[in-house]
């Protein structure tokens, strides 16, 4: 299937590494040209000579997703760099932890980060013949797990809901506006990494329940993410694309 994704031009929050990169890497592999952010230099010009091995246009900055006032002049460097904007992937996440300081990191980066990315994008996605927004949630969004008093379930969902409210009041202006959900999923270095290391039975306990055996890999999700981000999924706004491997044990109607 042809994504159509020749010369789209990409942003991707948190795409320095793990699945951002990966997602980052499928585009460019599509032909697009992309940008990245991230708040370590060194682990973005890593990431920047992956993406120029492909061969086309790649720019990445330095750039923190919970600060206010660094998402607009970013979008716009990007947009200048990259000739326009067609589709904004948000990545970036606060991830786990437990306390008031983690509900804030996470409510600042996936929330209140997701809305001003939106804000500051949708004047470019305007303009563009295929606009869509992709953001990052997880399966963690639509089932109990793990522990409660953490706040990256409830902000995942959080996304969800923003998604599907998005999808109708960006319709007029073309724009699509999807979520997908990942279950676990295992790079070096990520968080099921860490943890088959330091609590094993527990790790091995959750790939028992995933009924193919094992976790998912950055690059399937990014198969995904590259596929409901393209005009090959124009139908698609409004939507949460679970992707776990039959993990989770809800009934989606």
């Amino acid at each position: 299937m042809d994504l159509q994704l020749l010369d789209k031009r990409v942003v991707v929050t948190g795409g320095g590494s793990g699945i951002g990169l990966a997602i980052a890497e499928q585009f460019a592999e599509e032909g697009a040209v992309v940008g990245i952010c991230g708040r370590t230099r060194s682990t973005l010009d890593t990431a920047l000579k992956r993406l120029a091995g492909y061969g086309g246009t790649a720019v990445a900055h330095v750039v923190d997703i919970a600060d206010a006032t660094a998402i607009g002049p970013w979008l716009e460097t990007a947009a200048h760099e990259l000739g326009g904007l067609d589709i904004v992937i948000h990545n970036a996440s606060g991830a786990s932890g437990v306390g008031e300081e983690a509900w804030r990191r996470n409510i600042d980066i996936d929330v209140l980060g997701f809305s001003r990315l939106v804000e500051h994008a949708t004047p470019h996605l305007a303009r563009s013949s295929a606009a869509s927004i992709v953001a990052l949630s997880s399966t963690a969004a639509v089932e109990a797990f793990g522990n409660p008093a953490a706040p990256f379930g409830a902000m995942k969902a959080a996304l969800i809901h923003q998604c599907a409210g998005l999808s109708k009041t960006l319709a007029a202006q073309g724009i699509r506006v999807n979520a997908v959900s990942p279950g676990p999923i295992f790079f070096e270095g990520g968080a099921w990494d860490e943890v088959r290391s330091t609590r094993p039975e527990y790790y091995e306990g959750v790939v028992a329940q995933i009924p193919r055996g094992q976790m998912g890999t950055a690059e399937e999700v990014a198969h995904v993410v590259a596929f409901i981000a393209s005009p090959a999924a124009a139908l698609l706004t409004g939507t949460n694309i679970v992707a776990d491997g039959g993990l989770t044990k809800r009934i989606p109607i």
